[in-house]
């Protein structure tokens, strides 16, 4: 990464490995001008407090407001209260993130933002729909979060 860091057109990462740890030691060795976005919508709260700058997300395409919101209010670690209602809302997603990655990407997204009405659940091969059992899911899901 430090390699790549020095090289005038690569400004940051996204990592998609999972390892919070990846967080503080590239922070450590390259600083605070190099951005780091996690991949991982289920680690964005986690990776944020780490000193990551965002999360690349699957979720947000289905519950933007609440993914923006806790973005935003990450940016205020020193308030508790604040801080506060990025965990609630963290644990409000949890399931979502969960359920987006249930079989195999983009498929769960592509059925929920359909529910959204923001596209067709129609997917092209090799893709294929999701099973009825987790369209079950995930309808439930955005009705309890008011997303439908």
């Amino acid at each position: 990464m430090s390699r790549l860091f020095e090289l005038k057109n690569i400004a940051g990462v996204k990592d998609a490995t999972g390892d919070l740890n990846r967080v503080i030691q590239q922070r450590k060795k390259l600083g605070k001008d190099f951005i780091q976005f996690t991949g991982e919508d289920s680690n964005a709260y986690e990776f944020r407090l780490r000193g990551g700058v965002g999360c690349i997300s699957v979720t947000a395409n289905v519950a933007p407001r609440l993914c923006s919101e806790m973005q935003t209010l990450l940016d205020y670690q020193t308030d508790k209260l604040i801080l506060q209602r990025a965990k609630e809302i963290n644990r409000i997603l949890k399931p979502l993130h969960d359920l987006m990655f249930i079989e195999t990407n983009p498929s769960p997204v592509k059925y929920a933002v359909s529910l959204l009405k923001l596209c067709s659940k129609d997917l092209r091969l090799p893709m294929v729909t999701i099973t009825k059992q987790n369209q079950i899911r995930i309808k439930n899901l955005l009705k309890k979060l008011s997303l439908i």
